[in-house]
C-alpha cells in the first residue's frame, strides 16, 4: 500500500500540471492526503497536520461554501480563489465514491480558465464598446425570462444611435467607433449593476431593466439614463462640441407584453415612431398607434390584392331629370370586396401613396363599364342613359389600353361622361389624352364644384358639359342664402353656355324644392335613390315634388 501510494505522488510531480488529492476510509477513519493539497486549494494548513475524517470534510464544506465558481457535475466542482498578491486561481475537484472510499482529485486550472474566460468574453462581448453583443445579449435575456419570478418588473429598452453616418461620412470611421465607443460607455456607467446591456450592431443598442417593484422605479433608472445621455459631449477634430443623441422605445413587462419576443417587437416599434417624429427621444409603447399602424399595413397588404386581383364591384345610383323626374344618367360608384378595404377614399389615399392611381384609373374604366354593360345587357337599367364614370385628373390609361377599351366598349362610348374631380389639379395631357383617346364621343363632368380652390378656372380648362355641384353646398341649401346665391350664380354661368347643372346629395325634400327653384337641371341624391349594384326605383314622394312644382 505504501509503495503503491508513493508510485502516485511521482506520477503527480512528474505531471505537467499541478494535482494533488485525497483519500477518505470510512471503514477505518483514516484520511490520506497529498503535501500538495491544501496549499493547490490555496488554504494555509501544514500537510503535516493531524487530521481526522471529520475535520477534514468540515475544512472542504467551509471552503465550498467560499469560493464554488459552479457545479459542472454531481462529481465535480469549479473553484475560484482569490490569493493575495497571486491573484485568482481556478480549481477543479473531482471526488468518487465507491463502497467505504471516497477519493478526491484537485487540479490547478488557472491556465485553462483563464484562456477559456478570454475565448468567451471574445465570443460574448462586443470589442468597441465592451458591452455584451448580440448573442450573449440573447443568450442572457431569454435565461432570465426563463425564470419569470424573478423578473417582477422590467423594461426592453431598444437604442438607435443617432448622426453616426453624419459623423462617418464628414470625419471618417474612426470617429464613428469613438461615438459608439462613447454610446457604449454612457449605457455601462449611466445604468445600475445588473442591467443587460449590449452593442447589438452598428449604431443599435439593447437595454434590459429587470427584477423592480414597480414601472416607476425603472422609469427612476432610465430617467438617469437619460440625463447621462444628454450631458456627453465629444470633442471632434475640427473643435466643434458633439451632443450624444439617441432614439429608442420601451416595452414594459408584463403591462406590454409577456414575451420578450413580443416586447422586443413592441420596442422596436416605439423607436421607429421616434425616429420617424423628433429624433433624441427614448418614448414608451404606444398599443393604440401599434394597432393603428397595424391596421394600416394590414389595408397595404389588401390595397396590393385589391388592384393585382381587381378585387371591385360598382354600385350605380340614378341622376334624374329636375323637369320630368325621369333617368339621364346612372353614376358608377367603386366598392372594394375586402374585409378591411372599403372605403373608396381609403383606396384612393393609398393608391396615392403607393404609386399606383394609373392602376386605378385603368380598373375603374375597364370595370365600371363592364358592370354597366352587363346591366345594361340584362335590361336591368335604362338603356340609353349616361354612365358618369369618376375617372383620377391626373391620370390617363395607357395607349394600349385605350384601343383595348374602345374594342370592347365603342357602341358605349358615346355614352360615357368622364367625372372630374374638381379638388385635384387638372393634368392638361391627361386631360388631352382622355379627350382624344380613341373613340371617345361622350362628355366631362365637373365633379364636386364649390369643394376646390380654383373654381373659375377648373371650369375654364376642362369646359364640361355637366357641373355637380358639392354636397357641401347642397346641405341645408334651403336655409342658407350664401349657398343659395353660389348655386344661382354658377346655374347663370352655365345655362349661357349650355351646361348642365347636377345637384348632388339630395337628402331632404326641402333641399329638393329649394335646388328646382334655383333652375338646376339634374338630382342626385339618397331621398331620390341610394347606390345599388341594381338601381331601383326613383322615390315616389321625390318624383311628387318634381311633379307639384311645374304644375
Amino acid at each position: 500500500m505504501l509503495n503503491t501510494s508513493t508510485k502516485f505522488l511521482w506520477i503527480m510531480e512528474m505531471a505537467s500540471v499541478e494535482i494533488g488529492g485525497y483519500e477518505l476510509r470510512f471503514d477505518t477513519g483514516s484520511v490520506f492526503y497529498t503535501e500538495n493539497f491544501f496549499s493547490i486549494l490555496g488554504i494555509p494548513l501544514s500537510a503535516e497536520l493531524p487530521m481526522n475524517i471529520e475535520k477534514f470534510r468540515e475544512i472542504l464544506k467551509e471552503y465550498t461554501e467560499k469560493n464554488l465558481y459552479k457545479t459542472k457535475s454531481g462529481s465535480t466542482k469549479l473553484y475560484c480563489i482569490r490569493i493575495p498578491e497571486k491573484g485568482v486561481r481556478y480549481v477543479r475537484m473531482e471526488v468518487k465514491n465507491e463502497n467505504w472510499v471516497q477519493i478526491g482529485l484537485v487540479e490547478d486550472v488557472t491556465v485553462s480558465m483563464r484562456e477559456r474566460l478570454r475565448i468567451e468574453h471574445e465570443r460574448d462581448y462586443d470589442t468597441l464598446t465592451g458591452l455584451y453583443n448580440r448573442r450573449a445579449f440573447k443568450r442572457e435575456s431569454e435565461s432570465i425570462f426563463g425564470r419569470r419570478k424573478k423578473i417582477r418588473h422590467a423594461a426592453f429598452i431598444m437604442l438607435d444611435l443617432d448622426n453616426l453616418k453624419y459623423i462617418n461620412d464628414t470625419f471618417g470611421h474612426d470617429w464613428g467607433d469613438e461615438y459608439i465607443r462613447q454610446a457604449g460607455m454612457c449605457l455601462e456607467e449611466g445604468t445600475p449593476k445588473g442591467t443587460l446591456c449590449a452593442h447589438i450592431s452598428g449604431d443599435e443598442f439593447n437595454i434590459l431593466f429587470y427584477g423592480y417593484e414597480s414601472q416607476n422605479a425603472i422609469r427612476k433608472e432610465i430617467s438617469k439614463l437619460k440625463r447621462e445621455i444628454s450631458s456627453r459631449i465629444i470633442r471632434l477634430p475640427n473643435g466643434q462640441e458633439f451632443h450624444l443623441s439617441i432614439s429608442g422605445g420601451i416595452a414594459w413587462y408584463p403591462e406590454d407584453s409577456n414575451s420578450l419576443g413580443v416586447m422586443r417587437k413592441h420596442a422596436d416599434f416605439a423607436m421607429y415612431q421616434v425616429k420617424q417624429t423628433d429624433k433624441g427621444r427614448i418614448a414608451e409603447f404606444d398599443q393604440k398607434a401599434y394597432e393603428e399602424k397595424y391596421r394600416d399595413s394590414q389595408i397595404r397588404k389588401e390595397f396590393h390584392r385589391f388592384v393585382k386581383e381587381e378585387l371591385v364591384t360598382y354600385y350605380f345610383q340614378p341622376i334624374i331629370s329636375a323637369k320630368t323626374g325621369k333617368i339621364e344618367a346612372y353614376e358608377a360608384l367603386m366598392r372594394a370586396n375586402l374585409p378591411i378595404l372599403k372605403r373608396p377614399d381609403v383606396v384612393m389615399k393609398i393608391a396615392r401613396e403607393e404609386g399606383a392611381l394609373r392602376e386605378i384609373e385603368r380598373m375603374t374604366m375597364f370595370r365600371a363599364t363592364e358592370a354597366f354593360a352587363d346591366l345594361r345587357e340584362k335590361k336591368r337599367i335604362k338603356g340609353d342613359a349616361l354612365l358618369f364614370i369618376n375617372s383620377i385628373a391626373s391620370q390617363h390609361m395607357a395607349a394600349k389600353d385605350e384601343i383595348e377599351f374602345n374594342n370592347r366598349y365603342a357602341e358605349l362610348q358615346k355614352q360615357i361622361v368622364i367625372e372630374i374631380t374638381e379638388e385635384e389639379s387638372i393634368d392638361y395631357h391627361a386631360l388631352e389624352t382622355k379627350k382624344n383617346a380613341p373613340g371617345f364621343e361622350g362628355a366631362f363632368a365637373l365633379d364636386d364644384y364649390g369643394s376646390g380652390y380654383s373654381n373659375e378656372k377648373s371650369l375654364l380648362d376642362l369646359a364640361p358639359k355637366y357641373i355637380k355641384v358639392d354636397l357641401s353646398i347642397i346641405r341645408d341649401i334651403d336655409t342658407d342664402p350664401d349657398k343659395q346665391q353660389i348655386v344661382e350664380n354658377i346655374v347663370a354661368y352655365a345655362h349661357k353656355r349650355d351646361m348642365k347643372i347636377v345637384a348632388e346629395g339630395l337628402e331632404t325634400p326641402e333641399e329638393i324644392q329649394k335646388v328646382l327653384e334655383l333652375e338646376v337641371d339634374l338630382l342626385q341624391g339618397f331621398y331620390l335613390a341610394r347606390p345599388e349594384p341594381v338601381p331601383g326605383n326613383i322615390n315616389e314622394d321625390a318624383l311628387k315634388i318634381i311633379a307639384a312644382f311645374y304644375k
